[in-house]
């Protein structure tokens, strides 16, 4: 069919994610399931690359003057793990959405006593 694009190949993160989701999955999921496998390639990267290069970095400024600065790397990494938490948090994938599916059965919990 002209015009009309093929389904992405679905990695074994995608798989998983599915898996994951059980009974839940639907298949308007496999947006956000492929945007977040997307977004997990670039992260994994730029941490690669973070680690490689260092948290600080040096710094040329227009006096000549050469410092020490935070690689700005850094600051994108944090944020793109941001917005994979968000991603896992629309999929309702994230710890504390887990805990509220599971629930507490109404039993007291030692913990919260102790």
């Amino acid at each position: 069919m002209k015009g009309v694009k093929a389904l992405p190949k679905k990695t074994n993160l995608h798989k998983k994610i599915i898996e994951y989701l059980g009974d839940k999955y639907q298949e308007s999921d496999d947006e956000l399931i492929d945007l977040y496998c997307k977004t997990r390639k670039i992260y994994e990267e730029m941490l690669k690359e973070l680690r490689k290069s260092g948290f600080l970095v040096e710094y040329t400024n227009k006096a000549g003057a050469t410092n020490q600065v935070k690689n700005p790397l850094a600051i994108e990494v944090t944020k793109t793990a941001q917005v994979l938490n968000q991603l896992l948090k629309s999929l309702g994938l994230t710890a504390a959405q887990r805990k509220q599916a599971v629930g507490d059965g109404g039993e007291d919990d030692d913990f919260e006593n102790f």
